[in-house]
């Protein structure tokens, strides 16, 4: 955030010599029952942003913290017509009471002290909240047919059109006068609700700016899963048949990771079942997606990302023409708009995503509710997180006071990885040139695709364990394997201890991970990409009752064949096998 517009216009309105905390503020309602119940946490969790955004998220490194929980209640000593009212009012009184010290501590500032020795006057002031859309309507104090940043009406969201943004402090005044019965139109014009917010005081605070891109839910399960796929999917030719033979469809639940992958191929399946302009535009919202993505933005960056969301709107009508949609006077496409000017003041759109809060959840809700009774549990979680900070804390300085004392982590605070899904992966070593030892028993253990020094990874035990070549050849469908495996190992210059023939047996994996080409623009993680290739299975008549019959699942892979240092067109020299 600090090469942002925004922190260097709040640092010059400090007195000098001063340090600015910029504070982010997330919320997230979360369910603690796994199956059935209706028991729900509402964690509300801090962190600053003089902190790297990489750190902030990652669970191991403590840098988020719980600051308390907002009470879920029903409220049903109140009418309905009122229990919203109530409710929302609830959430901003409970908020304000967590989040009161920031008045005074933004004014004046408070002497804190560093991890390099010094002690700096800081001003801790509210800079981005974090929160899904119907959050976000909660604490702008608009309906959710309304924007939480602009004053766009409601019939007009799904136009390419710049509209004000909220004031706060006219928007405070509006809902002073309106609590005092003198009725504003602009009440009515603004949808606004009459709720007392909590951010009302707050320094250096423009809460509408606050709202920050929401990744997991405006993009990858909102636009994309909710709206594209299921607008695309009418347009194909055959509909749900057409897209049921190339692999979506019949998932009934769609998840951030699954919308990622989709979006990877979702242009190949709708190539000839759709209409040119459908695919034109899902490719923008797509390339949006991408660019949104982005951990480093340039103005270059920047003006393709606005220039993907001016594309939609120009390719949208097809939607219209084939009566799929009547309007887009949809919230989350609406918010597309708005990412350009977040980006420039806040900083890149990953690190406020709700994705990251997600991870939370489970540290500081869901791991302090299984281990309570179920009854008030709200008290016993917090009790069971004290403790466990405490525990902490205590290893800490041990290993800080006692040489060689190693904290014994806990398995909780694990941070989420690429290879979340493969707990039992083992790294795959690169072959070397002739060495002896690169082949054993007429096996390979290589890295088949990726020129990257970074290993791939398979599972720890082989899915089919010496399995003959002709079965390879028949079962797997690899007419080839014997010759390209050999064009292989001459590729490499490796020289196998016994040379494989028709009688040689190799163990068979169902998955393979590899790391990608790393992009500095894009992440500055390693990113692994995992290749399926799983057989079909008939089915069968068991003591037990009929197993029924399994679809085979092969992943699409693109194999670079062009020498090293070629300069080509970036298909060139590729090879797509399916």
């Amino acid at each position: 955030m600090w090469t942002a517009d925004w922190w260097w216009e709040i640092q010059e309105l400090l007195p000098r010599g001063s340090t600015l905390a910029p504070i982010i503020i997330s919320t997230d309602k979360t369910q603690l029952t796994r199956f059935s119940g209706d028991k729900q946490a509402w964690p509300v969790y801090l962190t600053i942003s003089n902190i790297e955004k990489g750190v902030r998220w990652s669970p191991s490194s403590r840098a988020t913290i719980l600051i308390g929980y907002i009470p879920v209640t029903k409220l049903e000593i109140f009418s309905k017509a009122k229990r919203a009212t109530v409710s929302h009012q609830l959430f901003h009184d409970c908020m304000r009471a967590i989040l009161e010290p920031l008045c005074a501590a933004g004014v004046d500032g408070v002497k804190m002290d560093c991890a390099d020795g010094f002690v700096r006057r800081m001003f801790p002031v509210l800079a981005a909240y974090i929160a899904d859309y119907p959050e976000q309507c909660l604490v702008a104090c608009c309906r959710e047919n309304s924007c939480p940043r602009c004053l766009v009406p409601p019939k007009r969201r799904g136009e390419p059109v710049n509209s004000t943004l909220h004031d706060p402090g006219e928007t405070l005044q509006v809902i002073v006068d309106q609590s005092q019965n003198k009725f504003p139109v602009k009440f009515v014009d603004q949808n606004l609700r009459p709720i007392n917010p909590f951010w009302a005081g707050f320094p250096h605070c423009n809460i509408f700016s606050c709202m920050t891109p929401d990744l997991l839910h405006e993009l990858h399960n909102g636009v994309f899963g909710d709206h594209i796929v299921k607008w695309s999917t009418k347009a194909a030719t055959g509909g749900d048949q057409e897209i049921d033979q190339r692999g979506i469809s019949l998932t009934s639940k769609w998840t951030g990771n699954e919308c990622k992958n989709m979006e990877k191929v979702f242009l190949g399946i709708l190539a000839q079942a759709t209409d040119p302009a459908i695919q034109r535009a899902a490719a923008t919202i797509i390339d949006f997606i991408y660019y949104a993505h982005f951990e480093t933005h340039c103005d270059e960056s920047l003006a393709r990302l606005d220039a993907a969301w001016a594309a939609f709107h120009k390719d949208k009508s097809i939607f219209l023409e084939l009566e799929i949609r009547k309007h887009f006077d949809i919230n989350k496409l609406h918010k597309l708009k708005h990412y350009v000017d977040s980006i420039r003041s806040r900083g890149t759109a990953d690190g406020f995503n709700t994705e990251n809060t997600e991870r939370l959840h489970i540290d500081f809700a869901k791991a302090g509710y299984w281990v309570t009774n179920k009854v008030r549990y709200t008290r016993q979680m917090t009790v069971w997180l004290a403790r466990q900070e405490a525990i902490y804390k205590f290893g800490t300085y041990l290993q800080w006071a006692v040489p060689g004392y190693i904290v014994n982590p806990n398995s909780t605070n694990s941070d989420n990885n690429e290879l979340e899904e493969e707990d039992d992966a083992v790294p795959v070593p690169h072959p070397q040139p002739d060495d002896p030892d690169s082949d054993d028993e007429g096996e390979l253990d290589g890295n088949m695709s990726s020129p990257s020094p970074l290993p791939s990874h398979v599972p720890k035990n082989p899915s089919f364990p010496r399995v003959p070549v002709a079965t390879i050849v028949s079962e797997f469908h690899a007419p080839d394997f014997l010759i390209k495996h050999d064009d292989f190992l001459e590729s490499n210059s490796i020289n196998p201890r016994h040379q494989p023939d028709d009688n040689s047996a190799f163990s068979v994996y169902k998955r393979l991970s590899i790391p990608l080409p790393q992009i500095s623009e894009v992440t500055s993680h390693i990113v692994y990409d995992t290749i399926r290739a799983v057989r079909g299975e008939p089915g069968k008549l068991t003591p037990k009752g009929i197993i029924p019959a399994k679809e085979g699942r092969f992943d699409t892979v693109l194999v670079h064949k062009s020498p090293p240092g070629h300069q080509a067109h970036p298909t060139e020299g590729k090879t797509y096998i399916p």
